[in-house]
């Protein structure tokens, strides 16, 4: 995280280790590079292609609205040509969201706000898309930016609702112990292999390539739930056991 800062010093050492420092703040330097250029790349490329692609999905909505003579062929290709499109405009986003938070450029407003609200706000929009949330939230104030706090818990709960069965209950706890809130996102799905627990925050990686197709997942969710979170300075943690389900905790400060 601070290859840009790093450096090796000796300089009252023999000869040998010197040139040896030198060397290896040489390859410290040119892997700083690659990795801005990495990160200035995506956040680039990201950007430049969303405008086109929100072009392209606004055109391809307005002709499925407007267009009555349409073929049950034509009308089928083009919803799932807008459907790839917004598809992929999601994606994009999730990159420029990441690109932002790798080059430290997410601003957060913390502000000390009660949870309850911020929970229960995200469950009455979420009510329009599923009736299986089940929340228990005692009261409890914390340090965080809210509209960051929104779009974590949008994402555990689309998850949940992703990774388990239509008819089974989600469940959303909310409580605090000592000078810590917790936030609990629980379901009963299918389970993270005890092998995969702690990859799953990094970019790009899925439990299952097959089933995260099937479900629209990029692979991008829990990176950017992680990098908010411990950008409020709270922690993310998952316990999980095949085929009883997962339990995601944010834990926020006081």
């Amino acid at each position: 995280h601070n290859l840009s800062d790093t450096r090796l010093e000796f300089e009252q050492a023999p000869t040998e280790v010197q040139e040896l420092a030198q060397t290896c703040n040489m390859m410290i330097s040119r892997l700083s590079d690659a990795w801005e250029q990495q990160r200035r790349f995506v956040s680039d490329v990201s950007h430049e292609l969303r405008t086109p692609l929100t072009l392209v999905h606004g055109y391809l909505q307005s002709t499925l609205r407007r267009s009555k003579n349409l073929t049950e062929p034509q009308k089928e290709g083009l919803e799932i040509a807008a459907s790839e499109a917004d598809r992929t405009i999601k994606l994009l986003q999730d990159l420029l969201d990441l690109a932002r938070a790798d080059g430290g450029h997410i601003r957060f407003n913390i502000e000390r706000e009660p949870l309850e609200e911020v929970v229960q706000e995200v469950l009455e929009m979420g009510q329009y898309v599923s009736d299986r949330f089940q929340a228990d939230l005692t009261p409890v104030k914390a340090l965080v930016d809210r509209a960051r706090l929104k779009q974590v818990l949008i994402n555990l709960l689309d998850n949940a609702m992703k990774y388990s069965e239509a008819d089974k209950p989600i469940q959303i706890k909310l409580n605090h112990y000592g000078d810590q809130a917790y936030i609990e996102v629980r379901d009963q799905g299918r389970g993270i292999p005890l092998c995969d627990l702690t990859k799953i925050f990094a970019p790009f990686f899925r439990v299952d390539e097959d089933r995260s197709r099937a479900t629209g997942g990029t692979g991008l969710g829990l990176s950017i739930v992680k990098t908010l979170v411990e950008g409020m300075d709270g922690t993310l943690k998952v316990q999980s056991k095949l085929n009883e389900g997962s339990v995601f905790t944010v834990a926020l400060p006081i």
